[in-house]
């Protein structure tokens, strides 16, 4: 490993590419924090309906399943790091598109506002599967184990969760909501030049060592396979592999409660019932500081609790936090039950990380973690439009009530029927 060494002396024992991926990691999601507090404010100044709102809010989850599709097999053919750079900078000229439409156009219709929307978000989530195929190898670069280096992007991830709303209600107060827009494209500008000059390109990094490498109970070969085939392949594995299914059943239904919650019920409830987007950015930011939290002490909680303990337990949590919203009678209680929602749910991040990075073979890596996320975010949209009818219908606290309960008897099922065991390799190397 002469490069590993040489390339440590140059950085002075601390490594580059690792660093530079994290960074850009959370550069890309202070853009994406920013338009989550500006897109359904945007949407309800212009229509003030609910329903408009989850529409908006599915469509910009759309991508994320397209990514499954096109965006795996094009990080398996073409490379994570060339896919990572232009989907950066792709992500950059569409989401300006947003901004110059209300500049250059007299009337921005709904419909137009769903396409820049859609448009925006396109590209963004087969560069961020791009990135965490790269992880494993760029953790060999750096000597640190895998866990610890998962701590850090939870946290620094859930970190731009936290300071990205507060940065976006600021933005919109200061320049206005289509201003703000410029500050998104430019974050995955400073995304792609950051990453390119810090991550050295596939054939720069070592291959991991055999021993290094993660094991398959599910033997697969990516070849040259049609699309269809490659795409069937990463979701047969996903459902064929004991701790990957679970991840991939309840991680979908969790996203079906958890993504109207943060899309549309909390902006609802504070922009009509309290009268304050200033409100929305700081309940979203508490509950990125508090995620943060969660995802720095999985080290210490993997340590404490089973995987199951993590997992299923903070989404129980969660779910009880979610009901609290519908009983709260101020703003301090919203900020509160934002803010515990999403304490121990951070851990669960850095925990499905581990598990996907350390039990996915390298060859199919691209296809199964697109093929993963797309797997978690299809039943959002579906989530999205149905809270929006039944706000339209119904008091948003009774929706609130639902929610919640619906996430805990979703966790309390899977945590008797999907447990997440430690795998051969987990034991044998604790022992």
């Amino acid at each position: 490993m002469k490069f590993n060494l040489r390339f440590r002396q140059r950085t002075g024992g601390i490594s580059l590419p690792i660093i530079g991926l994290i960074i850009a990691e959370s550069l890309s999601l202070y853009g994406n924090q920013i338009a989550a507090v500006a897109i359904p404010i945007l949407i309800l100044q212009f229509t003030h309906s609910p329903l408009v709102v989850g529409i908006a809010s599915a469509v910009n989850i759309i991508p994320i399943v397209l990514a499954a599709i096109f965006g795996g097999r094009a990080i398996d053919r073409f490379g994570a790091w060339n896919i990572s750079v232009c989907a950066d900078i792709l992500s950059f000229f569409s989401v300006l598109a947003l901004p110059l439409a209300f500049i250059y156009l007299d009337r921005v219709s709904p419909f137009l506002i769903f396409l820049l929307v859609f448009l925006g978000a396109l590209f963004d989530p087969t560069g961020i599967s791009a990135r965490q195929t790269l992880v494993p190898s760029l953790v060999k670069l750096s000597g640190k184990s895998l866990q610890k280096i998962n701590s850090w992007r939870g946290g620094l991830e859930n970190g731009a969760d936290f300071l990205g709303p507060v940065i976006g209600v600021g933005l919109i107060g200061w320049m206005g909501i289509a201003n703000t827009f410029y500050i998104n494209a430019v974050t995955f500008l400073l995304c792609a030049g950051i990453f390119s000059i810090a991550v050295p390109k596939k054939r720069e990094i070592p291959s991991m060592d055999n021993e290094d490498a993660a094991p398959s109970a599910i033997p697969f070969s990516s070849g040259d396979a049609p699309r269809t085939k490659m795409v069937a392949k990463g979701i047969a594995f996903i459902f064929k592999h004991p701790l990957i299914k679970p991840l991939a059943i309840i991680g979908a239904i969790a996203n079906f409660a958890i993504l109207p919650f943060l899309s549309l019920l909390l902006p609802v409830l504070t922009t009509t019932k309290f009268g304050s987007s200033t409100l929305l950015g700081i309940s979203l930011s508490v509950f990125g500081l508090a995620a943060t939290i969660g995802a720095t002490s999985f080290s210490m909680l993997s340590n404490r609790f089973s995987r199951s303990a993590i997992y299923y337990g903070g989404l129980i949590f969660t779910g009880g936090s979610i009901i609290l919203c519908a009983f709260a009678t101020n703003k301090y209680e919203v900020i509160l039950s934002a803010g515990l929602s999403g304490l121990l749910l951070g851990a669960g991040n850095p925990l499905s990380q581990t598990i996907l990075q350390a039990e996915t073979p390298e060859n199919i890596a691209g296809q199964v973690f697109t093929s993963l996320t797309a797997i978690h975010f299809i039943g959002g949209p579906l989530g999205l439009i149905l809270a929006g009818i039944m706000t339209e219908l119904m008091p948003v606290e009774f929706v609130f009530w639902l929610t919640g309960c619906l996430l805990i008897t979703t966790s309390i099922f899977g945590w008797y029927r999907l447990p997440l065991l430690r795998s051969n390799r987990d034991l044998t190397n604790k022992s």
